[in-house]
C-alpha cells in the first residue's frame, strides 16, 4: 500500500495511491485518524487499506499538492555518510559509530514540489537516500526486531548547503535545515510491499544525468544497527522518519564546482517506491 499526504483547495488530508490517482481516506476518516501520523499511533493500517480496496481514485496527481507523507512532532533523525562509496570519494575512512543529525520539517519539500536555493550561499547540492518510517513505539530496540518497527519505506533528498555545513567539524545541522532544501515522499510504501529493503538500487539523476547509483545493501551501518543506535538514546515513536545515507558520486561533482541550479529538475528513484520530483528554484 502506498500512503500519501496532500492538499486540496487549502485543505489538508491523506489517501492511498492506486494507479495514477488517490483515494482520499482522509475524506472520509479523518474525524477519527486526522492525519497519517494518528493513522500509525492507532495502529490502523489495516483499517485504512480495508477503506480503500476495490475503490476507484477520488482525485488525479495533477489535482492536489503533494506533501511529506507523514509529519512527526519530532524531527528527521538523519544517518551521514553511511557507504563505503561516499567515504572513498572523500578518501576518508569511516568512524566507528554512527554519524547523527537532524532535520526540522520545514527543510524538507514535498513531491513535485520546489526545492529552494537559499540566499546565504549557492554551494548548495542534495543526495538519494532510503527513508525509514516507524510504525510501532520502542526504546533500546535490538536488531532482531528492528524490522518490527518499520511501517513503511520512502524516499529522502538530503539537501545541503555544503559550506554552512562545514562552518565547525563537528555540526552539519545549520547546513540541512534550510527551508525547503530538502525533499520527502511521494509516499510511504508499506513495507509488505518492500521485502528486503537490503537490496534496493537508489538513483539521483539532474536533469535527466545520473550522478548517483548505489545499493543499500552497501550501507556500513545496517538497518537494523541504525535502530538500534538510534533507540538508545531516544524513543523512537509512531510516524518518526529515519534517512539512512547516501551513496557515493556527489564529491566529484562538488570538486567540480558543480551543484543545483535554478531550472534543474531533480529525480530520485528507488527501487518499489518510484521517484521523487522536484525542480529547484531560488529564494525569492
Amino acid at each position: 500500500m502506498k500512503i500519501t499526504r496532500f492538499k486540496i483547495q487549502d485543505k489538508t488530508s491523506y489517501g492511498v495511491v492506486i494507479g495514477e490517482g488517490i483515494v482520499d481516506v482522509g475524506a472520509k476518516l479523518g474525524g477519527t485518524y486526522p492525519d497519517v501520523v494518528d493513522v500509525l499511533r492507532a495502529d490502523a493500517l489495516n483499517r485504512i487499506a480495508e477503506f480503500s480496496a476495490g475503490r476507484i481514485p477520488d482525485l488525479t496527481f495533477d489535482q492536489v499538492e503533494f506533501l511529506p507523507p507523514v509529519r512527526s512532532p519530532n524531527a528527521v533523525l538523519a544517518v551521514g555518510r553511511n557507504y563505503g562509496s561516499a567515504y572513498e570519494d572523500m578518501g576518508t575512512k569511516f568512524p566507528g559509530h554512527p554519524s547523527i543529525f537532524m532535520r526540522r520539517y520545514e527543510a524538507q519539500a514535498a513531491h513535485r514540489g520546489n526545492l529552494v536555493r537559499p540566499k546565504a550561499s549557492h554551494l548548495y547540492d542534495g543526495e538519494a537516500e532510503l527513508a525509514l518510517v516507524i510504525g510501532k513505539a520502542g526504546r533500546h530496540i535490538r536488531e532482531a526486531d528492528a524490522f518490527g518497527h518499520i511501517i513503511g519505506y520512502s524516499i529522502f533528498n538530503d539537501g545541503t548547503l555544503v559550506d554552512w555545513g562545514d562552518h565547525t567539524a563537528r555540526n552539519v545541522t545549520p547546513g540541512k535545515n534550510f527551508f525547503a532544501s530538502g525533499a520527502f515522499g511521494p509516499w510511504i510504501v508499506t513495507a509488505d510491499e518492500i521485502g528486503d529493503a537490503t537490496q534496493l538500487t537508489i538513483l539521483h539523476r539532474i536533469n535527466g544525468e545520473e550522478v548517483q547509483r548505489g545499493s543499500t545493501s552497501e550501507m556500513i551501518f545496517s538497518i537494523p544497527a541504525i535502530l538500534a543506535y538510534l533507540s538508545t538514546f531516544c524513543a523512537l515513536e509512531p510516524g518518526d522518519v529515519i534517512t539512512t545515507g547516501s551513496p557515493g558520486g556527489i564529491r566529484p561533482r562538488r570538486d567540480k564546482g558543480l551543484y543545483y541550479m535554478p531550472g534543474d529538475r531533480i529525480e530520485m528513484e528507488i527501487d518499489k517506491i518510484g521517484v521523487l520530483v522536484n525542480t529547484v528554484v531560488d529564494e525569492a
